[in-house]
This record gives structure tokens, C-alpha cells and sequence, in this order.
């Protein structure tokens, strides 16, 4: 869950904040509360309770009261900036009204007076300390002539009474810089929460037991190296696609077993709290191990069936991609399972369609080409090679695929792309120009067949890629 900052504004401050907000991404969850002057104070004794925020934004007149006061808080407050640039660009504003311009700060001298030492006009600096004094201040300035002010959201509020022209300070820049530290202070939180998360998790796991510890000294804490003479092949292949953990022996109760490589953007938290879902709604017995954003799992079961509901469960998860195998016999050496479970999360990422989810079962017909894979003997591409190589390729290739899969609908095909119908016409005549008429049936299943073997092809190589470049460069997880 994101941070929760609350902002303590002034109407101008406020509508620069907003404008800032409305373009930009990844904020987080931002509470704006605009206060009177001088009640900053009062305002966060009242309110803060309630709002709850894990910290706290401000900037002007508001900012110095908090700093100078007795209020006591955990919470981290953060101050709006004033930069050069703020200064220069309320400086050049005002100069539109006039030459005489009178920029006020509270209490303390602004800095950066420099800025504006080499502009054409009259730029006159005032502090003021007190609701009154600025007050006093403005009625003296339109006295004396002064053709714009410049200040914070209270003197410009206070010069709009009076009629004389007013800039605000704080610009756009100065709002997006503390925003951007704030996300950056997010996202470090976020990534302590991520690492705390996945220790808990390792230590539920794999509690300080199983180190075979007699103390807390000595090489008794370093982790025994595997023995693979005293284990089968199977099992040494299910605890290294598994380690740090093992496969409990009562999971040789249930006769199936299918494998998962599943990945998520949004990380740790979201698999564990996926999979435990899961392992809930469905009865499943699961075992599974997470590193980074990848989740490697075993699926036991007593009925092949079940494959149905796990499907259907993980197809609901948002930002959830995930290669699975067909069930074979758990006893049986699964190595062949666990390529076969990466190559689907593979063909899941490449997909083109909406599905995130890639099952390899024996409905599949990529599971019909899978012996050619481990023979290494996929056939040729051979119609589809005049497609290849020409500068949209992978679109052409994309609406030739949904157009195969949807018995050449071109409305379906518009409506899943989100084009016109006129543009997937466009699309479909250059594929005929290219590789000839799409109306014979047997050509069209030799082609569904080709763009299955491209993608599986496609998915082989780069897992290939991956695995020699983890040998090559090992990364610590």
C-alpha cells in the first residue's frame, strides 16, 4: 500500500499542486488540507489523528511556524523548496505589471536575491512576522506605488484585496521536485518492506533448525553442500529448481504433479499472497519458493482434473504471468516438466492475445511440437518467411496470428487491437501480397502450425540465452 502524505496548503498552493498532480504518474496517496494563516499548528493537533498519514508536506509561512514551534511529531515533514528557478520565474511574471516590484517572504530574508540583481526593474525584498505586519506592509506598498508583489499564497491572497497584481512564488518545478523525493522516499520504503517481507518468508521456510546448529560460532552455520549420491536424480532435480527448499515426504500421497514458473511486477507480496490464495480456495498442495519476482512451484494433486480450477484461479490474479506444465507422474525425473513450465512462461510473455497465462496440457498444440523441442528437430519456416524481414514484421505477423485464430473475422481482430476495421483490411491485404490468398483451409493450417513453431522457436531460444548468461554471470538471490 502506498504512503500517505498530507499536504498543508493555501488555495494558490493547492491549484499548482492539483495541475502538477493531474500530469504526473506514480504519485502516492496524497491527502491536501488547506489552512488558515497562522493555525498550521491547531490544524495538525485537530486533524491529524484522523487523516493519518505516514508524513507531511508544507512549505511558506506554514513551514517556518512548524520548524520555530514546540509541536512535537514522528512523522516526517517535509518542506516545499523555494529554488533560484522559483525566483526567477515569479521575478520575470511580475515584471509584465511594471517595473517595481516587491517580493515578500515571511519572517526570514529570502535567499537568492542575486537572481534577480541583473533584471530590467526594481525589485524591492520585505519580511513580514505576523498576520497584521503583512497586512500593514501591502497597504504601505500601494502607497508608494508598487506596480506587482510577489509572495506566498497568504500575500498574494492579501494583494488580491488590495488590487495590486501578485505572482506566487513556488512554481511547478519546486512542487515536482518534492514530489519526486517523496517518490523516491516511497520507493525505498517499499523495497525495506519487499526484503523484510522475503526474509520472514525464507525463515518460515527454512527456520535456524535446519542449520544443524549446536552454537551461534563456528562453521556450524555455513549451509552443508548438496550430496547428490545420496539422493536420486529426481530429487536432486526438484531441490535445485526448489532451493533453498525440499519437497516434503507427504507429498508422495498425491500421484500428479505439474509445474509453475510464475512472475509478477508487483513482487514478493504479490506471489505469496497469490499463492496462499490459491493453496486456500483450491485445497491444492503446494510448494513453492520465491526469488525477486519469480516464483518456482510444484502442484500436487490426486486428480488430473484439477489442473481446470488452478487455471481459472491464476487467470483472475492481475499483473500475473505464468508458464505451466502439463501434470505427469510426480515420481518420475521432472526435469523435463521444469523446461517445460519455463518455455510456457516464455510463450505467456510473448503472447498476443490477453491471456497471461500459458498451460502446456494435452489440449495444447504447443505440447504436440514439445518432443520436436527436445530432439531439437522443429521444422523450417518456410510460408511464413516472406513476412520476415520486412519493416513491420511483428505486426503483420501479430494480426496474421489473431486472424487464424478467429476464422479471419477481421471485426474480432479490429476489436481486439483496438483499430479499425479498415486498418486490420490494410494489414490483411499486405499479408496476402506477401504470402498469397488466405482462403484455402489446409494453407491456413499450415500457417497457425509455422507461427506456433516461430513462437516456440522464439521462447526456446531466449530461455537458452537466459540460462547460459546465469552460468556465465551468477546472480546472487
Amino acid at each position: 500500500m502506498p504512503s500517505k502524505v498530507l499536504i498543508l496548503s493555501h488555495p494558490k498552493l493547492t491549484n499548482v499542486v492539483q495541475q502538477v498532480m493531474d500530469n504526473t504518474e506514480q504519485l502516492p496517496d496524497v491527502t491536501i488540507r488547506d489552512v488558515h494563516f497562522g493555525h498550521v499548528v491547531d490544524y495538525l493537533n485537530d486533524h491529524l489523528h484522523t487523516i493519518q498519514p505516514q508524513m507531511i508536506i508544507t512549505g511558506g509561512a506554514h513551514w517556518t511556524m512548524l520548524d520555530k514551534s514546540v509541536y512535537q511529531s514522528a512523522l516526517p515533514i517535509l518542506q516545499i523548496p523555494i529554488t533560484r528557478y522559483d525566483v526567477l520565474q515569479a521575478a520575470l511574471q511580475a515584471r509584465q505589471f511594471g517595473r517595481r516590484i516587491a517580493v515578500i517572504h515571511y519572517e526570514e530574508d529570502l535567499h537568492y536575491q542575486d537572481v534577480v540583481q541583473h533584471l530590467d526593474g526594481e525589485y524591492l525584498f520585505f519580511a513580514y512576522s505576523s498576520k497584521h505586519d503583512a497586512a500593514a506592509l501591502l497597504a504601505s506598498l500601494k502607497q508608494t506605488g508598487i506596480d506587482a508583489i510577489i509572495g506566498s499564497g497568504f500575500i498574494c491572497t492579501l494583494a488580491d484585496q488590495l488590487d495590486i497584481p501578485s505572482v506566487f512564488l513556488h512554481s511547478k518545478d519546486s512542487i515536482i521536485k518534492i514530489l519526486e523525493h517523496v517518490a523516491r522516499l516511497e520507493s525505498s520504503r517499499m523495497e525495506i518492506e519487499q526484503v523484510t517481507r522475503k526474509w520472514a518468508q525464507e525463515f518460515m521456510r527454512h527456520p535456524l533448525d535446519a542449520y544443524e546448529s549446536a552454537s551461534l560460532s563456528g562453521p556450524s552455520w555455513i549451509r552443508q553442500p548438496f550430496q547428490p549420491q545420496k539422493r536420486s536424480i529426481s530429487q536432486l532435480t526438484l531441490d535445485d529448481f526448489l532451493y533453498p527448499l525440499k519437497v516434503p515426504a507427504y507429498c508422495k500421497e498425491n500421484p500428479y504433479l505439474s509445474v509453475g514458473v510464475l512472475e509478477s511486477k508487483e513482487g514478493i507480496g504479490h506471489l505469496t499472497s497469490s499463492l496462499n490464495q490459491l493453496e486456500a480456495d483450491c485445497g491444492e498442495n503446494l510448494v513453492y519458493s520465491i526469488r525477486k519476482n519469480r516464483a518456482h512451484v510444484l502442484f500436487f494433486s490426486t486428480d488430473s482434473n484439477q489442473i481446470g480450477e488452478r487455471l481459472k484461479f491464476l487467470k483472475a490474479i492481475p499483473d500475473l504471468i505464468a508458464g505451466i506444465s502439463s501434470e505427469t507422474s510426480w515420481s518420475d525425473d521432472p526435469a523435463d516438466k521444469i523446461r517445460e513450465a519455463q518455455i510456457a512462461l516464455e510463450l505467456a510473455k510473448q503472447s498476443n492475445s490477453i491471456e497471461t497465462i500459458c498451460l502446456l496440457d494435452h489440449n495444447s498444440p504447443y505440447h504436440m511440437l514439445l518432443p520436436l523441442v527436445r530432439r531439437e528437430s522443429l521444422p523450417e519456416i518456410k510460408l511464413l518467411l516472406p513476412l520476415c524481414g520486412h519493416r513491420n514484421t511483428a505486426k503483420l505477423l501479430e494480426v496474421l496470428r489473431l486472424l487464424l485464430d478467429h476464422g479471419l473475422s477481421v471485426t474480432t481482430v479490429a476489436n481486439h487491437l483496438g483499430v479499425s476495421r479498415q486498418t486490420v483490411y490494410g494489414h490483411l491485404e499486405r499479408i496476402e501480397a506477401l504470402i498469397g490468398l488466405l482462403t484455402d483451409p489446409e494453407k491456413r493450417f499450415a500457417l497457425s502450425l509455422e507461427l506456433r513453431v516461430q513462437e516456440l522457436k522464439t521462447a526456446v531460444e531466449k530461455l537458452d540465452t537466459l540460462q547460459t548468461n546465469a552460468k556465465i554471470f551468477p546472480i546472487s538471490m
